[in-house]
């Protein structure tokens, strides 16, 4: 029984990193319109977006998307966004230093 829970538990874990999406940077800049409104082309505005670790965008992204994180312009502004659409984003915005 242990083992087949065990055998269960590193199959989902296999389906969980297969299926993460790596960022597509240049995407990520070309959904960016809507970001720059607040956080400026740069991503330098405050608050400052620009090189933030990606894995730390999702998360906050997320965050937002579930409203764990309170903040109605952002809570708005992900509501439409993709798993995809989130991790081009962070991509995009780790590059600009």
């Amino acid at each position: 029984m242990i083992t087949r829970r065990v055998l269960l538990f590193s199959a989902s874990l296999i389906l969980a990193v297969s299926s993460a999406h790596a960022g597509d940077a240049s995407a990520g800049k070309a959904k960016s319109e809507n970001c720059a409104n607040c956080h400026g082309d740069t991503g330098k505005e405050d608050p400052a977006i620009a090189g933030m670790d990606e894995a730390k965008f999702v998360q906050e992204m997320k965050a937002y998307q579930s409203g764990e994180r309170k903040n109605k312009k952002m809570m708005k502004a992900t509501a439409g966004l993709s798993d995809t659409d989130i991790a081009d984003l962070a991509a995009y915005y780790a590059t600009l230093k």
